[in-house]
């Protein structure tokens, strides 16, 4: 595993962190990749390269809540996982619809952005963040996986765009739907406050 010879380039604090997460989060990290690609090998391809973006941002993991660690890690897989799979469907030349079965064994299919929209930049304030946390609820995964990586773990767009395969250009556009949703779903007032 590629893990193991990056895991050797840190130093002793961040491996140790490292190896607490693959321990920890391993098998989840697996679960999921396999729920989404139904392919062992490549589910234990997306575990490699989930640890190796770990590795690379260990700094935002550290010293970091369990319950903060997990969401990022469940983020880092469905992002690795679902870039995996079009990249697979990329080489089979066939378009289908991309879904698979959560927690819970529905069945959700995942819109996958157009990276060519234009960006409007947007920001909320802290203050909204907790007007807005009962509304993320209702957005799509994606959405919401771009608001917690920008807004709440405090990544770049940069940043976000290496953990979701994406550009930062894409990373804006993203923001910015989802930014658009939360104002519809809130209503018009709130849009005076962001």
């Amino acid at each position: 595993m590629l893990f193991y010879l990056t895991l050797s380039t840190l130093a002793e604090d961040e491996r140790s962190c490292a190896e607490e997460i693959f321990i920890t989060y391993g098998k989840k990290i697996y679960s999921i990749a396999y729920k989404i690609l139904k392919n062992h090998q490549d589910a234990e391809d997306t575990l490699d390269r989930v640890m190796i973006n770990v590795m690379e941002n260990i700094e935002k993991f550290s010293n970091q809540s369990r319950n903060i660690v997990e969401a990022q890690i469940v983020i880092y897989t469905r992002n690795a996982a679902i870039t995996l799979y079009r990249k697979n469907m990329h080489k089979s030349k066939y378009e289908t619809p991309f879904t698979y079965v959560n927690d819970d064994g529905e069945q959700i299919e995942v819109d996958l952005p157009d990276e060519r929209a234009d960006v409007e930049k947007i920001t909320i304030s802290k203050e909204n963040a907790a007007i807005l946390e009962k509304y993320l609820l209702q957005l799509s995964e994606d959405h919401r996986d771009i608001i917690k990586l920008i807004y709440l773990y405090g990544y770049s767009y940069k940043e976000a765009g290496k953990i979701l395969h994406i550009t930062p250009n894409a990373v804006a556009s993203r923001l910015f739907r989802a930014k658009t949703k939360l104002i519809n779903m809130v209503g018009g007032g709130f849009n005076e406050r962001i």
